[in-house]
């Protein structure tokens, strides 16, 4: 009897137990076994289609581009001395006529200004009437030569003749010097063809950025008539201060701005360094040569710019508005949008070494490798930065 309630009792605890451990007919298996995986756990911040439109975010496409760490210096764009050519009279006179205009642009030998010099008739008077007593002179010494070898003249006759003839030869070399300094040809020089007019002609090509006399100036030697510039040499003076001379160096590139004109960038690169300071200034002086041919209204003798010297360059570099990179602590990041759709979007967190921030822009680097379809948050990443801290 006793044996029979044990047996019973044990039948009844077993069904109990296998009926607790049954799953519901009407659940999925493996349901209360398995634990289903959030966003958070794989490492994304989730955002939903509302938060998304409320913080405003906006996305750009990968793109990579040069970029580098700068250096910024005030400039100056000057066109130095060396460069530049002064036009002046060369002998007295009058202008009678200018040839040319303020700004014009001249070829060297070109006619610039034509002095009138009534005394010019002169000199070339003196040498018509030197050539031709040289021919009685040579006929002279021909004659007592022959009379000489004939012993029929003494010999100070034929010596008084070939010194005048030496004499007279020599004069004939120094008026035709005299008439090329004129621009007189000695040679093609008859009393029909006499000249009192001189023409002056530029030394060198450029723009004429001067002039100084008008027609009817009366002139002397070394009078300024004008003045050329070639614009073709216009670079810039960088004016470096002592705690960033290490940094330049010949080579390196410049991205030159103007502060009224923010779309005006042109690109130069050092050529040379100065080796004393300005004692004005207290800074030294680099000249950097402007890339190209450029033409702009502010290229200009005088005009004030600002540079910046690239130090370091990468020309691949992941170039982001300085507001899509967050700090927090040491370290930077940027976020990635991974999928969106109707209801929510999911980002993840990427580390990036932040390069020098130019004109609102900043060069980064990431610390992997991002996909060709990346979209980056450019704008509300500090949004996504908190939304990240609260599951954190």
């Amino acid at each position: 009897m006793k044996h029979t309630i044990l047996s019973s009792l044990f039948l009844a605890f077993s069904v109990l137990f296998l009926g607790c451990n049954r799953q519901p007919a009407d659940s999925p298996e493996g349901e209360s076994q398995a634990t289903t995986a959030t966003p958070q756990a794989e490492g994304l911040i989730r955002l939903s289609t509302q938060q998304v439109k409320l913080s405003g975010l906006v996305y750009s496409d990968l793109s990579l581009q040069s970029w580098g760490s700068e250096v910024k210096v005030n400039a100056e764009l000057v066109v130095h001395p060396e460069d530049m050519s002064s036009l002046s009279a060369f002998s007295d006179g009058a202008i009678a006529e200018l040839r040319t205009r303020l700004n014009a642009s001249v070829r060297k030998g070109d006619v610039l200004a034509v002095i009138r010099k009534p005394d010019l008739l002169d000199l070339q008077q003196t040498y018509l009437e030197n050539k031709d007593q040289l021919l009685f002179l040579q006929a002279e010494f021909d004659r007592y030569q022959a009379l000489k070898e004939a012993d029929a003249t003494a010999t100070k006759n034929f010596q008084r003749a070939e010194a005048e003839l030496r004499s007279a030869r020599t004069r004939a070399q120094i008026l035709a010097a005299k008439l090329r300094q004129y621009q007189i040809d000695p040679d093609r020089l008859t009393p029909a063809n006499l000249s009192t007019h001189l023409n002056v002609v530029a030394p060198a090509s450029g723009l004429v950025t001067a002039i100084y006399v008008g027609v009817g100036s009366s002139v002397q030697p070394g009078t300024p008539i004008c003045q050329l510039t070639d614009m073709d040499k216009l670079h810039a003076d960088l004016w470096l201060f002592e705690k960033d001379l290490s940094r330049a160096t010949v080579g390196q590139r410049v991205r030159i701005r103007f502060p009224a004109d923010e779309s005006a960038v042109f690109m130069a690169s050092i050529y040379s360094i100065d080796k004393i300071l300005d004692p004005d200034k207290r800074a030294l002086r680099a000249h950097a040569r402007l890339e190209g041919s450029p033409r702009h209204p502010a290229l200009v003798h005088g005009a004030f710019a600002e540079a910046s010297i690239i130090t370091q360059q990468a020309e691949n570099a992941l170039v982001l508005p300085q507001e899509a990179v967050v700090s927090e602590g040491d370290e930077d990041f940027i976020f990635l949008l991974v999928k969106e759709n109707t209801q929510e979007a999911f980002f993840r967190k990427i580390k990036v070494e932040k390069a020098t921030a130019q004109s609102g822009q900043v060069g980064v680097v990431p610390a992997e490798t991002l996909p060709k379809q990346a979209r980056i948050v450019t704008k509300g990443a500090y949004y996504v930065s908190a939304q990240a801290a609260e599951f954190e």
